[in-house]
């Protein structure tokens, strides 16, 4: 029934002509917000790297070495722990100069070495790679696959504070899109897909943190139809359902975790005069469990991203989001999360640029008497030597405070980083 409805939705948008085609010659200029370049975007001849070409391809390797200091490794109330890491991160991007059609991808490894706390020493891996295919000038289909073999910090929900190991899974993740946009009106459709193992880690103390009953597989079915009121703003709504299923049941497990839900919002995307751009959704949510022991959760769904740039040489973003989240925690299928935040990107000179941004979140978990609310700081600066080598400065403070009577620890952790970036 997932397919059947995924293919019904990526048909109706190629095949999608509508009458204000003859009325606009130009669809792309009514959904462009191009008028500014963020300080992030913003190209630097002098400075940016060259890349190594391949007939039509680019590739673009590069080296990250990096040192980091924290002050609570295993982000405890108490007892900190600090230490210090060697990050080593070599990696690549690729894309293709083609006039029409593209494709794009990356691979990276991060190697994380602990110089006192050998055991939090881990290995993460990722690579993806994705296509557009343009069938006209007004449509598009666009398709892409990602495998990540990562850990959790500790700083993340559930048993991670408690393994006497960082927590170990994958992800398989892959998509399948199509966008016509003809005259005044856009018509999106999407299908994802998206699987997670984690493996088992040994607690402080003895015993075996079990992971098994967080392996699921996730479909999610979208579909967005924009108009656009002027060249500088459209309106659109959308729907999005999901489909999460889990390996284990009952009796292997003590509760069903499945679940289906749906997010439908309205919103704007819009462009006001250079100054600012940016695409705001608000709606309602709904996740519905199969298990009548874990009760559904419905609410206000909020998403949205705003550009501010108050000179060419500062770029202000705001962002918020409020959704559901499947639970790491016994008891709870799932989470209300917020979040806010603003970060403030400024070019001091052309090849210096200093980051500043504060967060704040809360997740509400469902079925159990527990709200973690937490408050992230970060800053940074990133110095460009030339087209091959780049020096990065960062630091990020992070906050927690659990309530409630299944609440976490709180904790607070502080980390420095120093790194040197080499690219080609």
């Amino acid at each position: 029934m997932m397919f059947k409805a995924a293919s019904l939705a990526l048909i109706t948008v190629a095949g999608f002509t509508p009458l204000a085609m003859a009325q606009t010659s130009g669809a792309e200029s009514m959904f462009e917000r191009d008028r500014n370049v963020s300080v992030l975007e913003r190209q630097r001849p002098d400075y940016d790297a060259g890349g190594i070409q391949n007939g039509a391809l680019l590739i673009y390797p590069e080296l990250v070495l990096g040192l980091e200091f924290t002050d609570n490794v295993f982000a405890t109330s108490g007892n900190e722990e600090s230490d210090v890491i060697a990050v080593i991160t070599p990696g690549l991007t690729f894309d293709t100069t083609w006039s029409r059609h593209s494709v794009s991808g990356d691979i990276s490894a991060t190697r994380r070495e602990h110089f006192d706390f050998s055991d939090e020493s881990v290995w993460n891996f990722t690579a993806g790679a994705g296509g557009q295919l343009d069938i006209t000038r007004e449509t598009n289909v666009t398709a892409g696959a990602r495998y990540s073999a990562l850990t959790e910090p500790r700083t993340s929900a559930g048993a991670a504070g408690q393994a006497a190991e960082p927590i170990e899974y994958d992800t398989w993740s892959s998509y399948l899109g199509a966008e016509r946009a003809a005259g005044r009106i856009k018509a999106q459709a999407r299908v994802d897909f998206n699987v997670f193992d984690y493996d088992d880690a040994p607690l402080f103390g003895g015993g075996v943190a079990d992971q098994d009953f967080r392996d699921r597989e996730e479909y999610i079915l979208s579909a967005r139809g924009d108009y656009a009121v002027s060249p500088d703003t459209a309106i659109f709504g959308r729907l999005r359902y999901n489909d999460r299923s889990y390996d284990l049941s009952p009796p292997t497990v003590a509760l069903l975790r499945d679940s289906e839900g749906y997010t439908f919002d309205v919103g704007a995307d819009f462009d006001l005069n250079g100054v600012a751009r940016g695409v705001i959704g608000l709606g309602y949510t709904e996740q519905d469990y199969e298990s009548a022991a874990l009760p559904d959760i419905d609410g206000l769904s909020v998403e949205g991203t705003i550009e501010w740039f108050p000179t060419q040489l500062t770029t202000v973003t705001v962002n918020a989001s409020r959704a559901v989240q499947d639970s790491a925690v016994a008891g709870s299928g799932g989470f209300f999360a917020t979040s806010a935040g603003v970060n403030v990107d400024h070019e001091l000179r052309r090849n210096i640029i200093i980051s500043a941004g504060v967060a704040l979140s809360e997740d509400d978990y469902s079925g159990i008497d527990r709200t973690d609310e937490r408050l992230n700081i970060s800053g940074g600066v990133t110095y460009f030597l030339n087209r091959t080598a780049g020096v990065r400065a960062s630091y990020s403070y992070v906050d927690q405070d659990s309530s409630g009577a299944a609440g976490n620890q709180d904790y607070s952790k502080n980390v420095i980083g120093l790194s040197l970036v080499l690219r080609r």
